[in-house]
């Protein structure tokens, strides 16, 4: 889901946009928000919806969530906040998508489960 806000992301080079789609939990944050009608989640809704994702594949084990959680908060989060593409705020454990067409656009049309670098 665009939202007017999705010019943030302007100033990221070609390669910049491609290291942030590298990863299948940061590809997932991103399908996850293009297929909701909204630009706001919980870190629990978002973290339910990639072991879902993952569950689908045949990815779970014991510790799966908690390893989707702690990656999640210290990796791609992060990122993608720095990048301006969304928002995380700690205290709440909600995540506020701004939205980038440069980012969406490569993802309707590549396979869901393309595996990470």
């Amino acid at each position: 889901m665009s939202t007017p806000q999705s010019t943030s992301t302007e100033h990221l080079s070609k390669e910049q946009v491609a290291g942030l789609l590298r990863h299948k939990q940061r590809r997932a944050i991103i399908r996850y928000f293009n297929q909701k009608t909204t630009d706001y989640t919980s870190l629990d809704d978002l973290v339910e919806y990639i072991v879902s994702s993952d569950s689908k594949r045949g990815a779970t084990s014991v510790g799966h969530s908690k390893r989707i959680t702690i990656g999640l908060l210290h990796n791609h989060l992060p990122r993608l906040a720095d990048a301006g593409v969304l928002e995380y705020d700690q205290r709440s454990e909600t995540v506020r998508y701004w939205g980038d067409s440069r980012l969406e656009t490569p993802l309707e049309t590549a396979p869901s489960n393309k595996k990470s670098i």
